[in-house]
């Protein structure tokens, strides 16, 4: 009976760590805002230390706007 304990306790660890890893890292990534010919116009990091910042138009009701996952590198 100890031993289902103890396996329950290090399952729940186990299985809430990955969620909130999951959770951290899906918002991770880049905004790209588009005008309506097509143009970038803005973007916006979020979640990648460093490189985290707006740059020109990123108005959240603009519906040309397209998400990419992750943090890449600006080189």
């Amino acid at each position: 009976m100890r031993r289902i304990g103890l396996f329950t306790a290090v399952f729940t660890v186990a299985l809430v760590s990955s969620v909130s890893f999951s959770a951290i890292a899906s918002w991770q990534g880049t905004w790209h805002y588009y005008n309506a010919e097509g143009a970038q116009i803005g973007k916006w990091t979020g979640g990648c230390g460093a490189a985290d910042g707006r740059i020109g138009n990123t108005d959240h009701s603009n519906p040309n706007k397209r998400f990419v996952q992750g943090c890449a590198s600006e080189s």
